[in-house]
């Protein structure tokens, strides 16, 4: 659990300096306005789920990480939908940004859990 809470940070401290990196580079068109809420939102999100899913008997893991899945949805869509409804503007590269650190953030978090439920000891 501990190398995922620091692959967890070190992703969501690299991330929005990385973006900036790319816009001066000009690799980018813009930096999402929401750059922090939305790598903060996804980390803590991801984090916080991913030590109840680790924390859970293997009776219930299954269902359990289901029902983490439709949560993280639910949330993320009515976050989706208010950083477009907010800033219209710059909604592209907000949506963007946020799928792509959803899509990392749920890979790690995966892989994580895997290797918990293939080991050994099991969940």
């Amino acid at each position: 659990m501990i190398r995922f809470l620091f692959t967890a940070i070190v992703l969501a401290l690299s991330l929005p300096p990385l973006v900036n990196f790319s816009r001066a580079q000009e690799w980018i068109s813009a930096v999402p306005s929401f750059l922090y809420e939305t790598t903060w939102l996804v980390a803590s999100t991801t984090t916080i789920l991913f030590v109840y899913l680790f924390r859970s008997g293997k009776a219930n893991f299954v269902q359990l990480y289901l029902l983490s899945m439709v949560i993280k949805l639910i949330a993320y869509f009515s976050y989706a939908l208010i950083i477009i409804l907010d800033d219209r503007k710059s909604a592209v590269a907000n949506v963007v940004y946020f799928l792509l650190v959803y899509a990392i953030f749920t890979v790690v978090e995966i892989v994580f859990l895997y290797r918990k439920i293939s080991s050994r000891s099991g969940l």
